[in-house]
């Protein structure tokens, strides 16, 4: 069976595909037991088959691969490679093979498995707190109320006095 990483990077540039092939080594030296799947037309490692549980990826692009971390924000980068200004995640642009060779690119990949455990679990919690927040919310806010009495719904508005 081919491998469909492999289809997946023979749309690309053989630049490109060769230094997505070294990143891909790299991440499967760093973290061994990952998962490696195709997800938003990315080479994506996480804990479980999940995508919620995705601790980095590797995007390929016509003139650059993207080495990207969910958690970067997290990761100590004494290099300063990481870019980036969202809330969590971080990504090092991988523009030729030299860039590749580096070794901190491999060290943010392994600073990545290892929080990605607890950061994973952090994340899980703080959705299922927010999952029982919103229930409560909705049980608190959609009660049924009580029919109003006949006597209110029939009775007929009158139209206001003029004032003299």
């Amino acid at each position: 069976m081919p491998d469909s990483v492999e289809a997946f990077l023979s749309n690309f540039p053989e630049e490109i595909q060769t230094i997505s092939r070294e990143l891909r080594a790299i991440a499967r030296r760093a973290m061994p037991v990952a998962h490696e799947f195709l997800y938003y037309d990315a080479i994506n490692y996480s804990l479980s088959n999940s995508p919620l549980e995705r601790i980095c990826y590797i995007r390929p692009l016509q003139k650059r691969v993207t080495l990207g971390f969910l958690f970067g924000r997290k990761l100590d980068d004494p290099h300063y490679l990481l870019r980036g200004t969202g809330k969590r995640m971080r990504h090092v642009k991988v523009r030729t093979m030299e860039d590749t060779r580096n070794p901190a690119l491999e060290d943010l990949v392994k600073a990545a498995w290892a929080n990605g455990a607890d950061v994973g679990a952090q994340m899980q919690q703080k959705m299922k707190r927010q999952t029982r927040r919103r229930t409560k919310h909705r049980r608190l806010h959609t009660r049924k109320r009580a029919a109003p009495s006949h006597r209110r719904t029939k009775r007929a508005r009158h139209p206001r006095r003029k004032r003299r």
